[in-house]
């Protein structure tokens, strides 16, 4: 920019956000941001050339950085070359704080402007910077920055312009003052575009005093950020395409050394970010990127969630929420791992770590004093792993029967200290995701989904248990599943009225999805597992054994299950690579083909059949408050999903889609299989 004077680049942004719809939220004043962008936009008129698409593109993506963020209880936000940006008051929020780091020049006149238009910005630090030659890190301390708790840095439109080392410098001085769960938004020039609109675009700002410096390509920029101590998580294709990239700190011992020469740019000197362990309570970020050396196969794109049958959208609302919760417990719970060992603060006989299916279906219904196995069946509904809660340190049973062997209906079943804990932790946790997820939704939109699961399963048979089973042999979901008591029997206590409305949200999505696989699976055929997340995603040409865990978003374990049954029934086939490779491939038959097209038809007249049973109304108003959580990139369901630094799944290759029905297997009841 040229020396004295407002950026002219900041300006043209401004105008052009006032003709953008802009992700809303239940806090702030949007009309104070649109009265700056007036103020700053007057006279100026914006042609609807690509670049004014782009800007829309990354305006949305900046914006649903910050709104997650907010979601997941950060309450620092830092602007990096803040320009015009009036996302600290669009999205103002009590007890949120807003640091914004910029050039002297600009950053003058938007005060100017801030004043005179009489804006409210007590909730905001201002901190002039030149980032050629100022650092940042000990003026944003100053300004009062915690660096013992987690921030969002935005670094929007703004590395363009900027010398690789600079850059690098920058992000290091974020990530000095930020935590293992700081978060960072920052958008890059690709070099994907075409050498002709590289020049003019070039040519352009160079006229403006503002010359574009940096072009990296998404390598480059993730061995940049990854030598500034930030890790890029997996963007979509579109956003890699368009430079908008999402990063969290990396933890001390996952950072790694990278020279990068980028396009017009030469190679910088090393910088350094001071490494800080405490963490937000609840998982923060979008899903990690895969470890070095894990590439993970690039699933087929997902169908419009209008498309997807009802049984999808529960599945992948409710995989969301199970995982989200799975990585808060382990977080939260003392236990060891096959991988990891102890858990930090764990001691030597922790328990093994497990999932929420595992204190749906048996911990939460266990008092301190235990109860016999045979009341806990009839209070699940459903089975649980017997032998494993034991094996897994969760629960004792008296008598006890001998390792392997399953104990009698009459025999105590009693949480251990360790049970006793996580069974009261995840009680908590489970509370806490669901407060989580109606925080980064919104009110409205969470009242209303729960409102339209609750109007149906009003209506579903009460007996249903409140979790999915363990899937059977052929992956089926009715094996195990128990009746409520006989009211009648001599001795039992009569049910208390069934009341949907006060289900948590896991289990109003569970039953439902339930119901509508028992139904699935009176007719002939695979299960509802076995075809929404196999057969889907074979062909008869044949699809890499090693790919269809990716594809169908669960873990190799339930492929290998499925394949043996499809394999027995003659509807799959698997066999070498036709093109020489070591990998096999599974292949459907004829049979296996009609099989895999019956299962849409088959979910299609089951859906049809609801409507007649439970009301047009009724199906309607579900699939409007599930179909938004899945649409979008990145969609709502995947805001939640990234692990804790530590947890394992931050060391698993991260899930790409959600299945459509959840894998839920003996090894622990994760909803994936894993």
């Amino acid at each position: 920019m040229k020396e004295g004077t407002a950026s002219y680049t900041a300006r043209s942004v401004a105008a052009r956000r006032l003709s953008y719809d802009r992700v809303a939220a239940p806090y702030g004043d949007p009309a104070a941001d649109d009265a700056l962008s007036r103020d700053v936009a007057a006279g100026m008129a914006p042609r609807p050339t690509p670049m004014h698409e782009y800007i829309r593109a990354r305006t949305a993506f900046f914006d649903h950085a910050v709104v997650d963020a907010i979601a997941r209880d950060i309450t620092q936000v830092v602007i990096g070359g803040a320009g015009y940006d009036g996302r600290a008051l669009r999205y103002a929020r009590p007890g949120v704080r807003w640091f914004e780091v910029d050039h002297p020049a600009t950053q003058a006149d938007k005060r100017e402007r801030l004043s005179r238009l009489g804006l409210d910005v007590a909730h905001i630090r201002f901190i002039p910077a030149d980032f050629t030659a100022d650092p940042v890190a000990g003026p944003l301390r100053g300004a009062g920055l915690d660096p013992a708790r987690p921030a969002l840095f935005l670094f929007e439109g703004v590395a363009v312009y900027l010398e690789a080392a600079v850059t690098e410098r920058v992000l290091a001085g974020f990530r000095a003052v930020t935590t293992d769960a700081g978060l960072l938004a920052i958008s890059i020039s690709v070099g994907a575009a075409t050498s002709q609109a590289r020049a003019r675009f070039r040519e352009r700002v160079a006229e403006m005093g503002e010359p574009a410096r940096t072009t990296l390509s998404f390598g480059q920029a993730s061995d940049l950020l990854a030598a500034a101590g930030w890790e890029v998580t997996q963007p979509s294709e579109r956003q890699r395409s368009a430079g908008l990239l999402l990063a969290r700190a990396a933890t001390a011992g996952r950072r790694e050394r990278t020279s990068v020469t980028p396009a017009g740019g030469s190679g910088r000197p090393p910088a350094t970010a001071a490494p800080d362990t405490e963490r937000t309570r609840l998982t923060p970020g979008p899903p990690a990127a895969s470890p070095a050396g894990r590439a993970a196969a690039s699933p087929p794109a997902s169908p419009p969630p209008a498309d997807l049958p009802l049984s999808a959208l529960l599945s992948q609302a409710l995989v969301a929420f199970t995982i989200e919760a799975d990585n808060e417990a382990e977080y939260r719970i003392a236990h060891r791992t096959t991988s990891h060992g102890l858990a930090p603060g764990a001691a030597r006989g922790a328990p093994w770590l497990t999932s929420l299916l595992m204190w749906a279906n048996c911990l939460r219904f266990l008092p301190d004093a235990g109860i016999t196995v045979g009341e806990l069946r009839d209070r699940a509904r459903t089975g649980t792993n017997l032998d494993g809660m034991r094996r897994w340190r969760y629960v004792t049973y008296t008598p006890d029967p001998g390792p392997g062997k399953r104990p009698g209906p009459a025999a105590i079943i009693t949480p251990t200290p360790s049970g006793i804990a996580a069974r009261d932790i995840w009680q908590q946790v489970t509370a806490d995701v669901e407060a989580h997820w109606r925080r980064r939704l919104g009110g409205g939109p969470f009242d209303a989904l729960r409102s339209a699961l609750t109007g149906l399963v009003g209506q579903l048979d009460p007996a249903l248990p409140d979790c999915l089973p363990i899937l059977g042999p052929g992956l089926v979901s009715g094996r195990d599943l128990r009746p409520a008591a006989d009211p009648r029997s001599p001795g039992t206590l009569a049910p208390p009225p069934f009341r949907a409305a006060g289900l948590p949200l896991w289990a109003l999505l569970s039953r439902p999805l339930l119901a509508f696989a028992l139904q699935y699976e009176r007719e002939p055929g695979p299960s509802l597992a076995i075809s929404a997340d196999i057969l889907r995603v074979l062909t008869e040409a044949g699809v890499p054994v090693k790919e269809i865990p990716a594809r169908g978003g669960v873990s190799k374990e339930s492929v290998a299950i499925a394949l043996g049954t499809l394999s027995k029934s003659g509807l799959v086939t698997e066999g070498p690579d036709p093109g020489g490779s070591r990998f096999r491939y599974a292949r459907l038959t004829r049979s296996g083909a009609l099989a895999r097209d019956e299962y849409p038809v088959l979910a299609a007249d089951i859906e049809a059949d609801w409507r007649v049973r439970f009301g047009d109304d009724t199906i309607t108003v579900l699939r409007q408050a599930l179909e938004p959580l899945a649409a979008g990139d990145p969609a709502p369901l995947l805001a939640g999903l990234a692990p804790h630094p530590g947890n394992w799944r931050a060391h698993a290759k991260p899930l790409q889609v959600l299945p459509h029905y959840p894998m839920t297997l003996h090894r622990g009841g994760y909803p994936d299989g894993s």
